[in-house]
C-alpha cells in the first residue's frame, strides 16, 4: 500500500490545476451542499451498452434549496420510480412507501456533517455519515461497513474506497482523477490495478444553454457506459417549491443512485 501511495503522489506532482477535476468534486457533493449562485445538479442520463442498450434517466426536485425527490425513468416502458428526501423530521412521519431518505444536518467549524438513514417500504435499511469541506468528503456506511474519502492533493483528485473497513481484511480501492494538460474542461479517472494505474473513465465538461453537462465515458472491448450529469445555474439556487410530489408505481426491485452517485439496490 505504501508503494501504491508513493506512485500516486509522484503522478499527482505532474498534474495541472483543472476545472474538470473541480467539477467532479462538485458532483460528489451532489445535492448535499448547494451554495446560492452556484450551478446545481438538475438531472442525469445513463446508458449502459454492454451487449444491449440499457438507458435510464433521473430528474431532481428541490424545495427551498433542499433536495425533495428524485424521479427515475427506466425508459423501457416501466413506471417511474421515486426516492423521497426529508430533512430534520421525525422518522415516524415517513410514508412507509418506497425509497425514503431522512437527513439530519449539523455544522462543525468549516465542516458540514450529514447523517442520513434510508428506508424502503417503512423498513430501515442503512445509516450513513457524510462530512464535507471545500476540499474533502468522507462517507461512512455503517451497515455496508464501507468508507470512502475524496480529497485533493497537488491538484489531483483522489478517491479511496475501503470495504470491510473495520476488519483485519479491509479491502482498499484507489482511484485518482487528473486534468488534461491541454484542456481544462477534460480529465481522466484512473484506477489502481496491481500497483499500476489503468484508465477507467474519460470525463468532459460540455457547456449548455443554462449551465453545463459533466460527461463520463467508460469504454471496453464489450461496450461502453455513458453517464451525463446536467448542472443548471440559477442566482437564487434550486428554490422551486413542489406543491405535490410526483405519483408513480414503485417497483419492489427499483434501482436508484444515492447522493454520491453510487448504485443502490433495494431488496
Amino acid at each position: 500500500m505504501k508503494r501504491i501511495l508513493f506512485c500516486l503522489m509522484l503522478l499527482a506532482g505532474f498534474a495541472a490545476a483543472n476545472t474538470c477535476t473541480e467539477a467532479v468534486f462538485k458532483l460528489y457533493k451532489g445535492s448535499l451542499d448547494i451554495k446560492k449562485g452556484e450551478a446545481y445538479h438538475d438531472s442525469s442520463y445513463f446508458m449502459e451498452n454492454y451487449y444491449k442498450e440499457n438507458p435510464w434517466s433521473h430528474k431532481r426536485y428541490y424545495t427551498n434549496g433542499k433536495l425533495d425527490s428524485l424521479v427515475m425513468d427506466p425508459m423501457d416502458g416501466e413506471s417511474l420510480r421515486i426516492t423521497h428526501y426529508y430533512w430534520n423530521i421525525d422518522e415516524t412521519k415517513l410514508s412507509g412507501k418506497g425509497s425514503e431518505f431522512v437527513f439530519f444536518q449539523e455544522t462543525s467549524g468549516d465542516t458540514i456533517v450529514l447523517k442520513y438513514k434510508t428506508y424502503y417500504d417503512g423498513e430501515f435499511e442503512s445509516s450513513t455519515i457524510v462530512k464535507i469541506t471545500d476540499s474533502y468528503i468522507s462517507t461512512l456506511d455503517e451497515q455496508d461497513h464501507s468508507f470512502q474519502e475524496l480529497f485533493f492533493s497537488n491538484d489531483t483528485l483522489f478517491k479511496k474506497n475501503v470495504f470491510d473497513y473495520d476488519s483485519e481484511n479491509s479491502r482498499p480501492e484507489i482511484f485518482f482523477t487528473v486534468g488534461d494538460s491541454t484542456n481544462e474542461l477534460k480529465c481522466y479517472e484512473y484506477r489502481m490495478e496491481d500497483d499500476k494505474p489503468e484508465l477507467y473513465e474519460t470525463i468532459e465538461i460540455i457547456n449548455t444553454d443554462n449551465g453545463y453537462m459533466l460527461k463520463y465515458l467508460e469504454e471496453s472491448s464489450t461496450g461502453y457506459y455513458l453517464r451525463e450529469f446536467f448542472f443548471v445555474y440559477d442566482e437564487e439556487g434550486p428554490t422551486g417549491i413542489r406543491k405535490q410530489r410526483p405519483a408513480a408505481k414503485i417497483s419492489p426491485k427499483a434501482r436508484y443512485f444515492d447522493l454520491l452517485g453510487r448504485y443502490k439496490f433495494t431488496r
